[in-house]
């Protein structure tokens, strides 16, 4: 009787193809190997997972896998290639090598580049939270990935500085006059990105986009 064939055995002769630069790995559930799925791993860190799909026996389904990211994916970027299983590996192996890989590549890429800058952007944005934080007496700090908030409880009323990105917001609600104008000022020289006209300030006392 054939032994039926399964991803994990399938995997092997695949990478064996691909060549020594991809190399296969069992995919697990906890500690238990999984026969229908199995991971190639590339020595620089991509990953293409295989699997055959409950819905669709016989046939594997080979995609690119990506790291973590909120990296704005286009229509293609994220394709699969469909094979039988029964195909023989080499040809499996060939179909990957065109219609998968070069353009896993490039769009793997990008997402590592998109993954840098939000990881600067939010280096930024922290430091410069925590640096108006700390010069604003009584100001609380949130902070969210590329998005952060100070608040300053006044009596009476609320400042609220909010930071995306490079884009910096300030919301003023019941804040006296002065305050209004100390706040805009304080924003615009410890954050040299910000351009605050001189004619601006203090002119809206409720509230402020810079």
């Amino acid at each position: 009787m054939n032994t039926p064939l399964t991803v994990a055995k399938l995997s092997h002769p695949i990478a064996l193809e691909l060549g020594g630069n991809w190399r296969p790995q069992p995919a697990r559930h906890g500690i238990q190997e999984l026969d229908h799925a199995a991971t190639f791993t590339h020595l620089d860190g991509r990953q293409l997972h295989l699997s055959e799909r409950f819905d669709d026996p016989g046939h594997l389904h080979i995609r690119g896998a990506f790291p973590t990211t909120d990296y704005p994916f286009r229509r293609g970027e994220r394709d699969t290639v469909r094979v039988a299983m029964s195909e023989d590996p080499a040809d499996i192996a060939a179909r990957i090598a065109a219609d998968l890989i070069p353009a896993h590549r490039d769009v793997h890429e990008r997402v590592k580049d998109h993954n840098r800058a939000q990881a600067e952007m939010r280096r930024d944005v922290e430091e410069a939270a925590c640096d108006l934080s700390a010069r604003l007496p009584g100001a609380r700090t949130r902070i969210d990935g590329t998005t952060a908030f100070v608040y300053m409880d006044l009596e009476p009323g609320e400042v609220r500085i909010g930071l995306d990105g490079d884009t910096v917001s300030l919301v003023l609600n019941d804040a006296p006059r002065i305050i209004a104008d100390a706040v805009v000022f304080a924003v615009s020289r410890f954050l040299p990105h910000v351009q605050t006209p001189e004619g601006e300030r203090g002119e809206y006392v409720d509230g402020y986009t810079l």
